[in-house]
């Protein structure tokens, strides 16, 4: 199984973002996404190309640290429509709402370990 992890870091190389301050906590956010997608209930590391999730983690963390990435379509250098970008983004996001109702679910019981 190919993992976009390394491709996330080639692809923050190609975008220079690292000649940037703000370049390692973008970066470290990305990557965050994609450890946070592994728990997504829609599987997001079965059916996406990992080009395609390191393209999305990159633009949804450039976007929550308010990082300037080039004005152009950008993600389309690494052959992600515009589409599929807008469908990843959206389902990283909801991550968290998904974590937060699980946690209401289980409120204080144990989770089951046998």
């Amino acid at each position: 199984m190919a993992l976009p992890h390394a491709l996330c870091i080639n692809y923050l190389q190609t975008l220079q973002v690292f000649k940037s301050p703000e370049g390692p906590a973008l970066a470290k956010r990305a990557i965050k996404l994609l450890n946070t997608a592994l728990l997504s209930p829609q599987q997001l590391y079965l059916t996406p190309q990992p080009p395609a999730l390191a393209t999305a983690a990159i633009y949804l963390a450039a976007r929550e640290e308010e990082v300037n990435l080039p004005d152009v379509e950008w993600w389309e250098v690494f052959d992600v429509d515009r589409e599929e970008l807008g469908f990843l983004v959206v389902a990283l996001t909801s991550v968290e709402g998904f974590a937060v109702q699980e946690k209401e679910i289980w409120g204080k019981r144990k989770v089951p370990l046998t």
